[in-house]
């Protein structure tokens, strides 16, 4: 049996994981209440460019993950392969593309951490917005995820996503910001789609630690926000006060395309961030995924 002292610290074993949230303590389940799709881990850098979720087609980007281990033993050779995907709130391995794999030794301790970098070539297509998923595995001594064939960002610590989006106001305004939903179920499946503004001022300081900057985030900007399918007109004179919400039937594996719009509901405020949480539901309430897109004002 192994002993996990007062810091999570395991003793004469590795404690491997990719922070899901900046406070992801590396415990099995993450915590509730804290989004999943958050992760400060798992970046994109562009050539000279800064971190975060963007790419550029046609160059080398770099894909940098950062795995951790709290454990009491080096973790020499564990395995860390990404993944990339469109702006989703569900991802599978069979909806994504690998776009590196490779071995890293992570030192022990509290403070253990080490970090591979994949340079990545984006085609035309590739270029822009990118949701990141991160996997690290170790075969001695055994440290690795559960299910090879799925992404369990929240019961597993092997696993993390990173579904952080930055805008511009004007593209939500004027043309809306596309992203898909799907459903991971065998059999088909309602699900509601929800986007709401960000109000929680700690939630929005976290999500400026896992974008690395320092923005404590405004919640006193006021945004309109509205949904609508591919496709159809976007909701002008209906943007719902902060929220909006939609309900859909989706067939097994079905990916559909929805766009999200906005426009600020005051004089812009540049002191902080803004933010819009969407949330893809089943029929339960339980949150499947999501992603969270960051407003600027230009």
């Amino acid at each position: 049996m192994h002993h996990q002292g007062k810091e999570g610290r395991f003793d004469g074993r590795t404690h491997l994981f990719i922070r899901t949230h900046p406070a992801d303590p590396g415990v099995e389940p993450l915590p509730a209440g804290l989004d999943f799709w958050v992760s400060p881990d798992i970046v994109v850098v562009p050539p000279g460019g800064s971190p975060g979720d963007e790419a550029v087609a046609g160059v080398v980007n770099e894909v940098r993950v950062t795995v951790r281990n709290r454990g009491g033993l080096e973790a020499i050779d564990a395995y860390v392969d990404a993944y990339v995907n469109d702006p989703s709130t569900v991802m599978t391995p069979t909806t994504s593309i690998q776009v590196g794999s490779g071995f890293l030794t992570v030192p022990a301790g509290p403070n253990g951490a080490a970090a591979i970098v994949f340079p990545w070539t984006p085609l035309p297509s590739d270029a822009g917005h990118r949701c990141l998923i991160a996997r690290v595995s170790l075969a001695v001594p055994p440290d690795t995820y559960r299910d090879p064939n799925g992404f369990d960002v929240i019961g597993d610590r092997h696993v993390a996503q990173r579904n952080i989006l930055v805008v511009a106001v004007a593209q939500l305004m004027r043309e809306g910001f596309p992203f898909v939903i799907l459903n991971p179920d065998p059999e088909p499946r309602p699900a509601r789609i929800r986007a709401a503004q960000i109000r929680d001022v700690e939630a929005l300081r976290q999500l400026g630690a896992a974008m690395g900057c320092g923005a404590a985030g405004s919640a006193e900007q006021q945004l309109q926000v509205g949904l609508s399918r591919e496709g159809e007109d976007p909701p002008r004179g209906e943007l719902g006060r902060g929220e909006a919400e939609m309900e859909l039937e989706l067939e097994p594996g079905e990916p559909r395309r929805l766009l999200l719009h906005a426009a600020l509901g005051g004089e812009p405020d540049e002191s902080g961030l803004s933010a819009i949480r969407i949330t893809q539901e089943d029929a339960e309430g339980t949150v499947q995924g999501g992603l969270t897109v960051v407003l600027r004002p230009q």
